[in-house]
């Protein structure tokens, strides 16, 4: 029974890769999994080409590029690939975050998914992972501590661009995307 989970889970990941792969091309920019030359390259999922930017004016010549990282969830709060600790140091996210990542929220029917897609820039990503796993670590009101090296994630909601709102239980959160949503954002993949 566990192997079926964990093989469904992967094949998932995989869709997702490849539902992003898909986009990105439909928009008109060159892109290719990563992992189908190395299993499961670390903190690269997809690597993308846009010819219509040049990588600087030195290289004119070179396309720019992005190595986008791909997240793929049926539950409404997508593992980020961190754990809250991880989330916690900011010099960390910037050293191991390489470029922007889509998250993948996908919906299962019988036997057809829908998906829906957040694209978030790389300092987009490091802000978010960052001021939401502090919000939760340290602004919640609990009597026990959460476990640190529990697997950090980041909630659909958040990535729509919304906050939460105080309440018995936590301070509020202000989202560092400031009420907007990154869903069906591509353009963030060629943002800093």
């Amino acid at each position: 029974m566990e192997q079926t989970k964990q093989s469904d889970k992967a094949r998932l990941g995989a869709m997702g890769e490849m539902m992003v792969v898909v986009k990105l091309m439909e928009h008109g920019w060159d892109a290719f999994n990563a992992n189908c030359t190395i299993k499961n390259y670390k903190s690269v999922d997809v690597v993308c080409l846009n010819s219509g930017l040049k990588e600087s004016t030195e290289l004119w010549w070179k396309p720019q590029t992005a190595l986008i990282q791909v997240k793929t969830c049926l539950q409404k709060n997508i593992p980020a690939g961190f754990s809250i600790d991880q989330c916690l140091d900011r010099s960390l996210l910037e050293k191991m975050v390489k470029g922007p990542y889509v998250f993948v929220y996908a919906v299962k029917k019988e036997n057809d998914y829908t998906f829906r897609y957040f694209i978030i820039s790389r300092k987009e990503i490091i802000d978010l992972l960052y001021a939401g796993h502090n919000w939760y670590r340290n602004m919640w009101y609990r009597e026990k501590d959460i476990v640190g090296y529990s697997p950090a994630c980041l909630s659909v909601k958040w990535l729509s661009g919304m906050n939460e709102p105080e309440n018995a239980k936590h301070e509020a959160f202000i989202n560092p995307l400031n009420g907007i949503s990154c869903e069906d954002c591509w353009e963030n993949i060629w943002k800093n």
